[in-house]
């Protein structure tokens, strides 16, 4: 039987999902600017944002690679804010979309 993860175990691992997941959306896309509004506005909010969470729903790629975070939130509301954190720096560092979009909310 496996021994359930620890709380950076599972953020480690839904961040590693995170990032997978990114790969496959499109640079400067519709889909690229969605998640970056979902992120930035848990970023700010210190909480889950459901109403952005919900918008995904247009948004497939984006809201496939939300889930890899938002799964969290069932866990522990603290494990969620710490992985949004991570997810918040990795926008930054990626180039799905123009860094200044993620700095300017």
């Amino acid at each position: 039987m496996s021994k359930p993860l620890g709380e950076m175990e599972t953020i480690k691992d839904a961040l590693r999902e995170f990032e997978r997941s990114l790969k496959a959306i499109e640079r400067d896309s519709k889909e690229a600017l969605a998640l970056a509004i979902f992120i930035n506005g848990c970023f700010d909010s210190k909480s889950f944002s459901s109403n952005k969470y919900n918008a995904l729903t247009n948004y497939p790629q984006a809201k496939q690679t939300a889930e890899k975070l938002s799964n969290l939130c069932s866990n522990n509301m603290a494990s969620f804010h710490k992985a949004i954190q991570s997810a918040h720096t990795i926008l930054l560092t990626s180039d799905i979309i123009d860094p200044n979009f993620i700095l300017s909310s």
